[in-house]
């Protein structure tokens, strides 16, 4: 391959290769280097806001089905078709979420990361607003729908966005900040409705759904001030703006020459002059290879991921504890500890979420929640409708084990691991593809898990064991290894070695001259 600098000499760079991934440890010194700082971090942390925003909205439900009030004033106790409006206040949350992931492609395509982010916190704060003010079932359901498209919307749009301004050894880390944040969002929402749970009245359900506007407001007043992704921006040639950004995220007091970002920012243009050229459309995502693999990785990650049971648990949450025994009060409690250790595991997941391959971390994940999850099934065979204290209290201690499990494994890892196999110009609709795979999926589970606990009781989990296992086995000797890997090079992981413009190494190798990386053929100048 061969590149002009703006005196159009010509300079070889060698045509990339997937043996260029063969040793990962040959990276030099620029790729060591940690290539952010404290502002990328804070950028990072505040916009993440959107996945709180989305863990309250989300994990609200349960806690509200656990209030006697809520469930008096929707008059829950005496309608026939209770289980039913149960499950579609659950399940239309998931329902409008297929419609958000489907809008944030668009949105992020056509008018930005950002833009797509601020639609779907302002739907939830809407959402969020009429559902905090429900007179029946009917307007409860509605704007549950409402408040799922917002947060759906909001749930892809942000790890996208963290994913394309993070650098790639450390993309794991700052992008499971998203799962920390979201997992605040569930944890706030348990011990808000703890608290209200002890205030009189009969409507202070309303109280707790009402804080669904918190995170939405607190993001959309600062956002303004939060950068747009770079590589976003070059897409639509807006090259000065995405150079800014680089710069900024980039800057480093031990690389005063820039040379970190010069480099990273000179294989973002070039490959997104490439990407210009294809086509972004899902019918073309079914027609080559490559990109039909990576849609069933995505497709099947998400199924198998909601096929843990990990969102029955967190929304049916309050039945479950019920049905072990536990009376209201400690309902509450153990549905707010187990969310609070959701969000302590994921932190935790962030000091080593860049130091396991990708697929050895996943299938390791579904090991564990498999192994957790028979334990389960056994507990809640022989002592579920007994008064076997220390049966019951293990039955409920292995739910928090599998939450433990799940977080350090699979929660944020699903989610860089999404945003690494796509393309640019194709990774809005991937993340539209996995979400509207985890609300499908979701909507079949959760609509049957009232029936089915009633019917069946404790084998439904037996479905969740199964294809947990499955999923073990199918991510370790299928999926590819993304780890630390530029995301202008995964397409020489599918083998599409003629999609790749630039590999770092070779970009480092061939000792480019300053005024390369400053081309002027891409209309940039810097000073």
């Amino acid at each position: 391959m061969t590149t002009l600098t703006p005196r159009h000499q010509e300079i070889a760079v060698p045509a990339a290769t997937a043996d260029d991934f063969a040793n990962d440890s040959d990276a030099g010194l620029i790729e060591r280097r940690r290539g952010y700082r404290s502002y990328t971090v804070f950028v990072v942390l505040f916009t993440c806001l959107g996945s709180a925003s989305y863990g309250y909205a989300a994990s609200i439900i349960s806690t509200t089905l656990g209030q006697p009030s809520f469930i008096t004033y929707m008059g829950l106790e005496t309608r026939p078709n209770a289980n039913g409006l149960i499950a579609a206040m659950v399940s239309l949350f998931y329902v409008g979420g297929i419609g958000g992931a489907f809008c944030h492609a668009w949105m992020s395509n056509a008018y930005g990361r950002k833009v797509s982010i601020i639609a779907g916190n302002t739907i939830v704060l809407i959402g969020g607003a009429l559902t905090t003010g429900a007179v029946n079932p009917a307007m409860f359901i509605v704007f549950r729908f409402v408040t799922g498209w917002g947060a759906f919307q909001s749930l892809a749009s942000v790890p996208l966005w963290v994913g394309e301004i993070v650098p790639p050894r450390d993309r794991g880390r700052l992008v499971d900040i998203h799962a920390v944040q979201l997992n605040f969002g569930y944890t706030l929402a348990g011990y808000i409705g703890v608290g209200f749970y002890f205030f009189s009245g009969n409507e202070q359900w309303r109280a707790a759904l009402s804080f669904v506007m918190l995170f939405p407001a607190i993001l959309l007043a600062g956002i303004h001030w939060m950068p747009e992704s770079p590589r976003y921006l070059l897409s639509k040639g807006r090259v000065e703006e995405a150079w800014a950004v680089v710069q900024r995220l980039r800057s480093d007091p031990q690389d005063p020459s820039n040379e970190y970002a010069d480099r990273e920012f000179y294989q973002m243009r070039k490959q997104l002059e490439l990407d210009a050229t294809l086509k972004a459309s899902y019918l073309e995502i079914c027609r080559r290879p490559s990109y039909r693999k990576r849609a069933l990785i995505t497709i099947y990650l998400f199924f198998s991921l909601v096929s843990s049971g990990v969102l029955v648990i967190n929304s049916y949450g309050a039945l479950l504890y019920s049905e072990l025994g536990y009376d209201a009060t400690g309902v509450l409690l153990l549905q707010a500890g187990w969310t609070l250790t959701g969000l302590v595991m994921n932190a935790v997941a962030m000091t080593f979420a860049d130091k396991l391959p990708r697929p050895y971390l996943i299938s390791l994940g579904f090991v564990l929640c498999t192994l957790t999850l028979i334990v389960e099934v056994a507990l809640q065979k022989n002592f579920l409708y007994t008064k076997h204290t220390g049966g019951l209290s293990a039955a409920v201690a292995m739910l928090f084990l599998f939450f433990i499990f799940y977080s350090l494994t699979l929660d944020g890892t699903s989610y860089f691991y999404i945003g690494e196999l796509w393309p640019s110009h194709l990774r809005a609709q991937g993340f539209t593809l996995a979400l509207v795979t985890l609300c499908v999926i979701n909507i079949a589970w959760v609509e049957a898990a009232p029936y089915a606990f009633a019917a069946i009781g404790w084998k439904y989990y037996i479905f969740f064991v199964v294809l947990s296992a499955l999923a073990a086995v199918v991510s370790f000797l299928t999926f590819p290894d993304t780890l630390h890997k530029p995301l202008e090079e995964i397409a020489l992981l599918f083998g599409d070695s003629d999609q790749v413009v630039v590999d770092q190494r070779q970009l480092a190798g061939a000792h480019l001259p300053r005024d390369m990386l400053n081309a002027e053929d891409a209309g940039m100048e810097k000073s």
